[in-house]
Order: C-alpha cells, then sequence, then structure tokens
C-alpha cells in the first residue's frame, strides 16, 4: 500500500472517530431527554446544531477529498457553540442545580463547552498536518478510502449522523411547533395538540 493510501485511510478513519464521538453526545442528549424526560432549552437546542455542525466538517472530511475549508466549518462551529455554552453555564453559575440533570457532576452544557474546547485545540492541531491536503492533488486517488473496511465504517457513520439529525428535526417541531421555544419547557407543544 503506498503512503497516500495509508494516509488516506487513516485520515478518513479519524473523521469517522469524530463523527461518531459527535453521534455519541446527540445521543447522551436523547437519552436526557427522552428517558430521563428533561426537555431542551433553547440554548440546548443551539447547542446540539452547533455540534452538528462540528460533525459536518468532518463529515465533509470523511466523504470527499480533506481540505482545509472542512476544517474551518467543524472550528467555526465548535467556537460558536462553545460560546452558546458559556452562556449557559453563565447563566445557571449562581443556581447551584443548574438545568437538567448533571452526568459525572457536570450538566450537559458543561460537557458541551468541554468538548468544544477539545474540538478547538484538535482541530488546530490536525489542521497543520499538511500531507491530508496534498492527497488530492493525485489523479489516481479517489475521494473516499480504498480500504473496504474503513469506508463501510464511514458509511456507518453517515448514516448514524444523517438519523440523528432527522431525530433532531422531528424532536424540535414536536418540542417548539413552528414557534418559538419557551425557555423552560415542560411539555411538547405539537404533541400535546394532537
Amino acid at each position: 500500500m503506498s503512503e497516500r493510501r495509508k494516509i488516506n485511510n487513516f485520515v478518513k478513519c479519524a473523521s469517522g472517530l469524530e463523527v461518531l464521538a459527535v453521534c455519541l453526545l446527540l445521543t447522551a442528549a436523547f437519552w436526557f431527554q427522552f428517558v430521563m424526560h428533561e426537555l431542551p432549552c433553547p440554548l440546548c437546542i443551539l447547542q446540539r446544531q452547533g455540534i452538528l455542525a462540528i460533525a459536518s466538517g468532518f463529515l465533509l472530511n470523511m466523504r470527499y477529498h480533506v481540505r482545509p475549508s472542512h476544517y474551518s466549518l467543524s472550528l467555526l462551529a465548535a467556537t460558536l457553540t462553545s460560546f452558546i455554552a458559556l452562556r449557559q453555564i453563565a447563566l445557571h453559575v449562581t443556581t447551584p442545580q443548574g438545568y437538567g440533570s448533571a452526568f459525572l457532576g457536570l450538566h450537559m452544557y458543561t460537557w458541551v463547552y468541554i468538548l468544544c474546547s477539545v474540538s478547538i485545540i484538535y482541530i488546530a492541531i490536525v489542521i497543520g498536518y499538511s500531507k491530508q491536503f496534498e492527497l488530492h492533488a493525485y489523479k489516481d486517488e479517489v475521494s473516499e478510502a480504498r480500504d473496504p473496511r474503513i469506508r463501510m465504517f464511514s458509511h456507518i457513520a453517515f448514516v448514524l449522523l444523517v438519523f440523528l439529525i432527522a431525530a433532531n428535526i422531528f424532536s424540535i417541531f414536536f418540542e417548539c411547533g413552528l414557534e418559538q421555544c419557551p425557555d423552560n419547557p415542560v411539555r411538547y407543544l405539537v404533541y400535546g395538540r394532537l
């Protein structure tokens, strides 16, 4: 296997792992929502959207050639989402109970802030590896990984992320309908009308 293919397979696999990490966080958010019956507030919904935007940059790397613009999308989304999470932390800094249940002593919005901070540092380090951007210059290389296992892994990560995006859209619609979401939601607005 050529050096270029090894780098391509590694980058595609790393991008798939990054997408799966985001999927794991969104699955945890849905667990709080549906199992613990804690509806997300408007800032929580914005954080979910930001996390999906972070995953979109990695998804573009996975499905197409790796480009600095894909990392830039994830970097900007991580920065914006960290500000949204920091805003929610600031809102609840004086209330010891916070909003929602805690996991390992920290609320979900604190975990989102930590994830975004780690993402910013990670992307800043990874974007410095310039060989990954040289791969698409070779005509014999395709955008997807050549190894069938890595290609299957990337397809699974893609399908899982698309499923979570659709679930998020339906969840927000049933919670808020076509109106502004309440600051402290206690019930599903659309589901209650059906």
